[in-house]
This record gives C-alpha cells, sequence and structure tokens, in this order.
C-alpha cells in the first residue's frame, strides 16, 4: 500500500551543494569546531601578550577552518554531479520517491531506475528548511525538496516515521 508519492524532485548541484554539508560525518564537524575554538583562545592569548605574527597567523588558521568544510563540500558536489553527468549524460536528475508500507522507492526517470531502500535500513532522517534528507546506514542519502510535498504530508510522513522508532531530526542550519 502506497502511503505517499513526493513527485518532480531534482538532484543539480544547487540542490546537491546544500545538502551535502549534511553528509559530513559528526566527528569531522566537531573536529572543526575544537580546531576553531583553539585557534580562537590562541588568537585572543597573542593579542592579550601583542604579539603580531602571533596574531596574523591565527587569523589565516581561523580563515582556513571555517572555510574548509564549505570548500569540501562544493567539492564534493560538484564531483558528485560530474558522475552523474557523465552516468546519465544529463546535468539534472528528475525523480520520484514513493513511501510504501515497507520500503522507500526512488524512481529516476533519465535511466528508468528503481531503487528501493528498506525502513529498516535508514539511519536518520535530517529535515531542513528546503530539503528532507534520508540517510541510510550504507551512507546512501536520498532527499526531496519540501516545495515538492505539502505541510500535511510531511506530517503523516513525520508519524509515519516516529511509528517505525527512525529518528526524524530537524536541522537548525
Amino acid at each position: 500500500m502506497e502511503i505517499l508519492t513526493v513527485k518532480n524532485n531534482k538532484m543539480d548541484y544547487s540542490t546537491f551543494k546544500d545538502v551535502v554539508f549534511y553528509l559530513f560525518p559528526t566527528f569531522y564537524i566537531l573536529a572543526l569546531v575544537v580546531m576553531f575554538c583553539s585557534a580562537l583562545i590562541a588568537l585572543f592569548v597573542n593579542l592579550y601578550t601583542g604579539n603580531i605574527i602571533g596574531i596574523a597567523t591565527f587569523i589565516i588558521i581561523l580563515l582556513m577552518v571555517a572555510a574548509t568544510p564549505l570548500i569540501q563540500s562544493r567539492m564534493i558536489a560538484k564531483k558528485s554531479i560530474n558522475q552523474l553527468n557523465d552516468l546519465h549524460h544529463t546535468d539534472v536528475i528528475f525523480y520520484d520517491l514513493v513511501f510504501d508500507e515497507s520500503k522507500l522507492n526512488s524512481i529516476e526517470y533519465s535511466s528508468k531506475n528503481e531503487i528501493p531502500m528498506k525502513y529498516k535500513n535508514i539511519k536518520k532522517i535530517l529535515e531542513t528548511k528546503d530539503v528532507v534528507i534520508f540517510i541510510s546506514k550504507a551512507g546512501y542519502t536520498i532527499y526531496f525538496e519540501k516545495k515538492n510535498a505539502s505541510i500535511e504530508d510531511i506530517e503523516r510522513l513525520h508519524a509515519f516515521f516516529d511509528k517505525q522508532n527512525i529518528k526524524w531530526r530537524k536541522s537548525i542550519l
């Protein structure tokens, strides 16, 4: 029995670059936060002591730490879209997500593929202001744009996944 179908999702660079940041492992993001905080503390210590070279060094470190995830996420998005372009000979892939009782199906228009994902294999679900992202235990990720589904549809999905005991988190970003 079909619960819901979300039609006309698209995978392209503009959407994927917003989603790819959520695919970073948690320990990586925590390591970046720790490095940023320690560089900030070292910057304040050098400001207090008046060490100009140290101040310049830690400002450069702060800028590099802040820019690293943004640069890497853009590079990963470009690489993934280029792989899709090579595979399907298009920059944009359109697909439908069909939520059944037992699994989630992704049906792609460009290659007529159907990719099933069982609900027990979903590790977590992230909801941002623009997209809802499903991440499997194996690292496979699929998403849909919230503009393709109504608020009632998202609430029904939220209730369905609560019954399945699958984490649904809202992102602050």
